[in-house]
């Protein structure tokens, strides 16, 4: 999967920092402002070794196969240590509420063990550089990705 992506910083050769952006619309708003959500740095690997300079506006590429673990681990884990928790309680109690609570603790428990996990294995792996994009490319993009819901880039 490919993703349009802005430099923060150059930190080697190998590694910068960057960071998705914000598309803001005119038409909705729908934009990550509007929802608060804050914007995340995170590295991508320049395996091509491109000339990259802070403000570029880059291509990486994302395994989907780690997305669709990354998800799994955060979205499914923790509901099977809920359920496995909670069946593990049945065969001692027959409370409800403090099976309830057994499941919960099951379900931080998954929630613990995927943050240990993250800690021991490290971020994993990291998305790769594909191109820099032109400013063209750039423009193409700006006037897609305004959250309209009109195209394919963001519908």
């Amino acid at each position: 999967m490919k993703q349009p992506v802005i430099v923060d910083s150059v930190l080697d050769n190998k590694i910068v920092q960057v960071h998705l952006p914000n598309p803001k619309s005119e038409k909705s708003s729908t934009s990550r402002s509007f929802w608060k959500v804050k914007e995340k740095n995170f590295p991508a690997r320049n395996g091509k070794s491109l000339e990259i300079h802070e403000g570029d506006m880059v291509e990486i590429l994302v395994d989907p196969r780690g997305a669709i673990k990354a998800a799994f681990l955060m979205f499914i884990f923790p509901l099977l240590c809920f359920l496995a928790a909670y069946k593990v309680g049945e065969l001692f109690f027959s409370i409800e509420p403090l099976l309830y609570l057994i499941g919960v603790g099951g379900l931080a428990g998954g929630f613990g063990l995927i943050a240990l996990m993250r800690k021991i294995k490290g971020p994993g792996e990291m998305p790769e550089i594909e191109k820099i994009l032109s400013h063209a490319e750039i423009q193409k993009w700006k006037s897609c990705h305004s959250a309209c819901k009109t195209c394919k880039g963001c519908g």
